[in-house]
């Protein structure tokens, strides 16, 4: 198919496409795949861009245009290794005179991305990332006007929305008594874990209370020096924790407020998503017991099986539904019609404002006929707190990535000669 040059075009998924590259490359090296991938890594952009052009030569291909949709996915960060799909995607793109980066959500984390982005777009004019972040990686938000000129040459920003409203809101939940008590449980222990460290020590117990999860499997002999480990590091798995308790505890608030929300929407069509499968499971036992009818997707179905899914809660053809929730991990959180929801509850909060916006995209979309409500859950909880503002953060730079560029030379400068310009030409017209 590549190398047909009868095909005007030629569809493939990004995965397929890394996949090919890397086996013909490594083809050619006389070296296995996983090796080849390894030495692309290490390569320069320059270089990955030469063993491209080479790795097409030889096999005579020859493709003049490449559009990337969910472009995202491709975008590489400060502090995040390259991945295998963005080396090759970016060497291809280096070799096609003509690039199109679709994506409903260009960034997800922060203005390095954006340096991505751009780099993407002009190689040449983009080589200095750190020179980039010194300009508009500080104080991004500030500076948006000024990064958003830099990026109107290469960025189209445009988007439809739906003839209905949304209306959003954050509830605030209140933890629940085994969830303080959780809570406490865990402040004692990490405070045990850190007095442990101090004295060259190490408290089994406490460690286990902090991260249960980390002793699965392992030989009780091995449970001190795996102990001993993880307390070198223990205040980076305190979020971690904390998390689980809130969103995770069979006893859990959240879980209360999510079958009295349901019960008082008894009758409308509901989506519920939650990050942790153990949070998906206790959903789905809770609103169950309650008399709804729910249907599960997680990571673990097959493209098969999520479709099977989807039309068990939004059939086609007039047909009758069997499930009025739906209920999915952040494996549903992308490219699913739901429109059939009317109502929709995030259990935590995510890491990415694309993930949030992904998710209420499924039933706030194109074709939805009702107005519906978009409701957060949040504990009352500081981690909760930092991640919301965490999430408020990322929604910022989201926006400023996702509005129209219209109007921005209709300020400062440029807005004088616009009316230099208008007022020349309406002289000539009169003329």
């Amino acid at each position: 198919a590549h190398k047909d040059s009868s095909h005007h075009f030629t569809v493939m998924t990004h995965q397929s496409f890394r996949d090919d590259a890397l086996h013909m490359g490594a083809q050619h090296a006389g070296i296995g795949v996983a090796e080849m991938g390894k030495r692309l890594d290490a390569m320069a952009p320059a270089e990955r861009k030469e063993w491209m052009r080479a790795t097409l030569e030889k096999e005579g291909i020859n493709y003049d245009f490449l559009t990337v949709d969910e472009s995202q996915f491709t975008l590489n960060r400060a502090g995040k290794e390259n991945s295998g799909l963005a080396n090759v995607v970016d060497a291809l793109s280096a070799n096609t005179p003509n690039y199109l980066a679709a994506s409903g959500d260009p960034v997800k984390n922060d203005a390095s991305e954006i340096y991505d982005l751009m780099a993407k777009m002009d190689p040449s004019r983009y080589n200095d990332r750190s020179a980039f972040m010194r300009r508009y990686g500080a104080d991004t938000l500030a500076s948006k006007d000024a990064l958003k000129r830099e990026m109107a040459r290469y960025v189209y920003a445009s988007k439809i929305d739906p003839d209905v409203t949304a209306h959003r809101r954050a509830d605030t939940i209140e933890l629940s008594a085994p969830q303080k008590e959780a809570m406490a449980g865990l402040d004692a222990a990490m405070s045990r874990a850190r007095m442990a460290r101090m004295q060259g020590k190490v408290d089994v117990d406490a460690v286990k209370t902090i991260t249960p999860g980390s002793f699965d499997g392992v030989p009780p002999e091995q449970h001190e020096a795996l102990a001993k480990d993880l307390q070198q590091n223990i205040g980076v798995m305190k979020a971690t924790a904390e998390a689980r308790i809130i969103n995770e505890h069979p006893q859990g608030a959240k879980l209360d407020d999510l079958v009295t929300k349901a019960a008082e929407r008894k009758g409308k069509p509901g989506v519920v998503f939650a990050h942790s499968l153990k949070t998906v499971q206790l959903a789905k036992e809770r609103l169950e017991a309650a008399g709804h009818r729910v249907v599960v997707i997680t990571g673990s179905d097959s493209a098969k099986d999520k479709e099977r899914k989807r039309l068990m809660f939004n059939p086609d053809g007039g047909k009758e539904p069997q499930a009025d929730i739906l209920l999915a991990s952040d494996a549903g959180a992308t490219g699913m019609n739901i429109q059939r929801g009317q109502w929709l509850v995030n259990m935590d909060t995510p890491m990415t404002a694309m993930t949030h916006g992904q998710r209420n995209g499924r039933i706030f979309r194109t074709g939805q006929k009702n107005d519906v409500e978009l409701i957060d859950q949040v504990g009352n909880h500081a981690s909760e707190r930092r991640a919301r503002d965490r999430l408020q953060r990322k929604y910022g730079l989201r926006d400023m990535m996702t509005s129209t560029m219209d109007g921005l030379d209709d300020t400062g400068v440029a807005h004088y000669v616009n009316m230099r310009h208008g007022a020349g030409q309406a002289a000539k017209a009169l003329s």
